[in-house]
């Protein structure tokens, strides 16, 4: 019985741990997509060539994390798109920005977390949650 508290015990800790790690990681994310977007709104480039090469390689960031870890992408893109929206109101009309920067910015603004599940994948989800009736 008391081996029985114990394994009980040791995989309750060892679940919270596992959760307070993804939590922490997650939150690394919210801060640097904070941090990225600070960069890209104040960023002040000495050519047009730099600007590219810059959100380039934003661009490549992003698709990596999407492809390896969904879930750090979301909170990262959704922090994004608060830290635009913040400095879109902040700002207003007031700053002036390159093209680039408003082309990134649109995709941040119209970022939508569900959007990146396939239809398939819901019509399953769907499929599986929904009672049947007899």
């Amino acid at each position: 019985m008391r081996l029985k508290v114990h394994i009980t015990v040791f995989l309750a800790l060892g679940l919270a741990a596992i959760g307070s790690a993804q939590e922490n990681d997650l939150s690394f994310y919210e801060n640097q997509a904070k941090k990225d977007a600070y960069k890209e709104q104040t960023a002040i480039f000495l050519n047009v060539d730099d600007e590219k090469d810059f959100w380039q390689d934003q661009v490549r960031y992003e698709k990596e994390l999407k492809t390896k870890n969904r879930l750090a992408y979301q909170v990262y893109m959704t922090s994004k798109q608060e830290a635009y929206s913040q400095h879109a109101h902040s700002c207003n009309n007031q700053c002036t920005h390159s093209d680039y920067f408003y082309e990134k910015a649109s995709i941040y603004f119209t970022y939508k977390a569900n959007e990146n599940i396939s239809k398939g994948a819901v019509g399953s989800i769907v499929q599986v949650a929904s009672p049947r009736i007899f």
